[in-house]
């Protein structure tokens, strides 16, 4: 599993869910990007991001 500089994609998940869980979606929606940016396969980022929609993260 690729490893981010703060934290695994799983760790960034969990984390996501717990926030969503607790009604927090804004940060479960920006926990869920920085999943997204973990080094996944194309398809798995797509994935997150249907799971988790509304992210405003963009790179130029």
């Amino acid at each position: 599993m690729a490893r981010h500089a703060h934290g695994t994609r799983a760790e960034y998940l969990d984390a996501a869910r717990e926030e969503e869980a607790a009604g927090n979606t804004g940060l479960a929606s920006l926990l869920a990007e920085e999943a997204e940016y973990c080094g996944n396969a194309p398809s798995e980022n797509a994935r997150v991001m249907r799971d988790f929609p509304g992210g405003q993260r963009r790179e130029d």
